[in-house]
């Protein structure tokens, strides 16, 4: 109610003084109250002279209401603020992932992908190079028959060579003809004479281990691995992760194992 029309309720002009208010409210509540008037809209009137005596008196500063919000408007706010927690993880994630990848490509295991890369192409070679070569032979001594029988081996002053197939006519046998690979040594075949002509058997473990010539194409395949990832696989993806541990985890202790076993690769490239 406007404050004009208070006055007006108390029988007052506009800017009258509070004993003014006072006075004439002190006057009209006596002659409506409820309990003295016999007015029918005393009541009513009662209380627009008591509400227009406390907003003059001692007027309330106006409070403004925010406007209600709807159903509606609240799911949408709920939704965009959903989108924008979302929008912050997923770019905390892309963060995470990129310093991830970051740490594959650079530091010692980038470094040490490359020494895999180098040194499974320079095996490589050598195990291209065995299976296109001639193969070379020599005479070594057989010192015994122990294990013959049971695993197919035959004990000489080198150590024991595991036979493919064998027969018991090896036992009259004092020398093998014993047939390798020309670079990496690896025994290819155990070969005597008999009645005219050389009989010959694959060895498939020598003293160094398990003979890599009969299973090449595995062999080539394991060890060219940190050269295909390194060369094939460069985007941030899946493979790139499997490749680079499987290299770390298979190929690096296998690299090892075959240079220790083969250290003839190190003479011939220091020469």
């Amino acid at each position: 109610m406007p404050g004009k029309s208070y006055y007006s309720i108390l029988n007052l002009q506009e800017g009258a003084s509070k004993a003014e208010i006072k006075k004439s409210y002190r006057k009209l509540v006596k002659k409506y109250h409820p309990d003295v008037s016999k007015d029918p809209n005393c009541h009513e009137k009662y209380i627009e002279i008591n509400e227009a005596y406390e907003a003059l008196l001692e007027p309330k500063p106006k409070i403004k209401r925010k406007p209600s919000t709807t159903r509606a408007q609240k799911w949408e706010n709920y939704k965009e603020e959903s989108r924008k927690k979302t929008a912050q993880r997923d770019a905390q994630k892309a963060k995470e992932i990129k310093r991830f990848y970051q740490s594959l490509r650079t530091g010692w295991r980038r470094g040490w992908i490359r020494v895999n890369v180098v040194f499974s192409v320079i095996i490589c070679v050598f195990l291209v190079a065995d299976q296109e070569s001639n193969l070379t032979q020599r005479k070594i001594k057989i010192t015994s028959f122990q294990n013959l029988s049971k695993f197919n081996e035959v004990t000489t002053l080198e150590g024991g060579y595991t036979l493919q197939n064998i027969h018991s006519i090896l036992r009259s046998k004092t020398y093998v003809v014993l047939f390798e690979s020309k670079y990496l040594k690896q025994a290819v075949y155990a070969a005597y004479k008999h009645d005219g002509k050389y009989i010959y058997h694959k060895v498939l473990f020598g003293p160094r281990g398990p003979s890599f010539y009969w299973g090449f194409p595995i062999v080539f395949a394991v060890s060219m691995l940190p050269f295909i990832f390194y060369l094939f696989f460069r985007k941030n993806n899946g493979w790139f992760v499997f490749f680079h541990y499987t290299t770390l985890i298979v190929t690096t202790p296998w690299l090892i194992y075959f240079i220790l076993e083969h250290p003839e690769m190190i003479e011939v490239l220091k020469f």
